[in-house]
């Protein structure tokens, strides 16, 4: 499996939550945080066939060949 970076922006409160976690201890890093959070989103998507409307069709037949 390749694997491939992806980047976004956040807000500034976004990262105050953040690092308010990894001062709680349960993450090493932001990058640990936002892999567990997609991570638990997309199985929770796909468990639930669940996809967003703003999705058009083609996008949303890529997703379930994941």
């Amino acid at each position: 499996m390749k694997k491939r970076l992806i980047t976004f922006k956040v807000t500034d409160s976004m990262i105050k939550w953040m690092s308010d976690m990894m001062s709680m201890g349960n993450y090493d890093s932001r990058s640990e945080l936002v892999r567990d959070a997609l991570t638990e989103f997309l199985e929770k998507e796909d468990y639930e066939r669940n996809i967003p409307d703003k999705l058009n069709i083609r996008e949303s037949e890529q997703l379930h060949k994941m």
